[in-house]
């Protein structure tokens, strides 16, 4: 199957219903250009479910496709400007899940590379990087820990997130996981201080709920960004939470 024409196939659809939207094309591209312009990326203009709409239509093609075509289309897919076509990039890698492996983990730290905002950043976490951490825990430790220490946003975004929601409630990795936090507390973008923070929120549960909550005591001492400890403590109520508000700067 020819990757290139299914793609442009995809963007087809994917503009015809953009289109759709508007009364012409011409008021679509004007839109999508103003877009462009303030947020420094474009989009289609079409909610999530319109976007899963298309993905059915064309998963049996996918599912047609070769491990190297699933993850060829996938790059292409994770390269352009259009945040909303990373859908398709990731529902061809959640297909290919059988067949990753840590002996083709240059995959992942290619196409991780290629992200550049928050939402395709936290799918790719949730969806691809945490299945396999559950097949492989030590080899994807390693991977996050590189992509911890890395200049890449949304990298260092990666090796957080990578530890909530499911992973986070499980709590089988808050000592790795304090590990990288600790690693990125003094870091100046906000969406990587958010990410700390909700990695210790979700990991702040059951046995290790002592452990983390000292650590954003002890954060707080130092005099970390509240952006990170506020977050952490979302869930606390009363006089819990009052008790870590009550640690100040050590002077």
């Amino acid at each position: 199957m020819d990757i290139e024409r299914l793609y442009n196939s995809i963007k087809s659809e994917l503009e015809i219903a953009a289109i759709n939207k508007f009364e012409s094309k011409k008021d679509y591209l004007n839109w999508n250009q103003k877009f462009y312009e303030k947020y420094g990326y474009k989009t289609y203009g079409l909610k999530v479910p319109e976007i899963d709409d298309i993905i059915k239509k064309f998963l049996n093609k996918f599912k047609e496709l070769s491990f190297k075509q699933r993850i060829d289309l996938s790059r292409i897919f994770y390269k352009p400007e259009y945040i909303s076509q990373t859908n398709f990039g990731l529902k061809l890698l959640e297909l290919s899940l059988l067949e990753l492996s840590f002996q083709n983990f240059e995959i992942l730290d290619e196409i991780c590379g290629y992200l550049t905002h928050w939402g395709p950043t936290d799918s790719f976490s949730l969806y691809i990087m945490q299945p396999l951490l559950r097949k492989y825990p030590t080899e994807v430790k390693n991977i996050l820990e590189k992509w911890n220490n890395s200049d890449h946003t949304w990298k260092k975004r990666v090796s957080v997130v990578t530890f909530t929601r499911k992973i986070g409630a499980e709590g089988r990795h808050v000592d790795f996981l304090l590990k990288l936090c600790d690693n990125l507390k003094w870091d100046k973008e906000d969406l990587i201080r958010k990410a700390v923070g909700w990695a210790l929120k979700d990991n702040m549960v059951g046995k290790n709920k002592e452990n983390v909550l000292n650590y954003v005591k002890n954060l707080r001492e130092k005099g970390v960004s509240s952006t990170i400890t506020l977050y952490a403590i979302r869930n606390l109520k009363g006089r819990e939470r009052e008790e870590v508000l009550k640690f100040k700067p050590i002077k």
